[in-house]
């Protein structure tokens, strides 16, 4: 979506401070967790449709599962494997959420992580694997959202996985 229009606003110290940290745990800019907001609650309150703003701003449609998947961080000897389940699925990438009490941690510090994820889809045998790499982080409270983009897909897989998109 085209940013094309700047709003300058005054705050509380108090409250940007807050904002500031609610977008370091989001793993957002404050500018991109204000423009979340604000375009939720716009949409909730029904003052205009997501289409208004342009369309879907992915590259890919995502389809909502709940699709059981294995998440691989790390590489080699150093290699931990731990359950999670996608949310949502495009050509594109992954919103996978681990539970709250799993033994997977994400650090809110520098690079996003880089790991690799494997599922079926439903009516196959054959697992289709991607590499990752996270673009946001989320808290609930409950669980751990991870929202990444596929990096380099093999084309193989896409094909796969197309299908399925549909």
């Amino acid at each position: 979506m085209e940013k094309d229009a700047v709003y300058s606003m005054r705050m509380n110290s108090k409250i940007r401070e807050a904002l500031r940290r609610a977008a370091k745990k989001e793993r957002r800019t404050v500018a991109s967790l204000l423009d979340k907001v604000i375009t939720d609650f716009l949409q909730k309150e029904g003052f205009f449709l997501g289409q208004e703003l342009g369309g879907e701003r992915r590259r890919f449609p995502r389809k909502k599962i709940t699709l059981p998947a294995t998440t691989v961080l790390g590489t080699g000897s150093k290699a931990e494997t731990y359950p999670g389940v996608i949310l949502d699925i495009s050509r594109g990438g992954v919103l996978v959420t681990y539970a709250k009490g799993s033994e997977i941690r994400f650090t809110s510090k520098g690079e996003l992580p880089h790991f690799r994820v494997g599922f079926q889809v439903p009516q196959s045998r054959k697992e289709i694997c991607f590499d990752c790499v996270a673009r946001h982080m989320r808290d609930t409270g409950e669980e751990i959202q991870v929202g990444a983009n596929f990096s380099d897909p093999n084309e193989k897989n896409i094909q796969r996985l197309a299908p399925y998109l549909m």
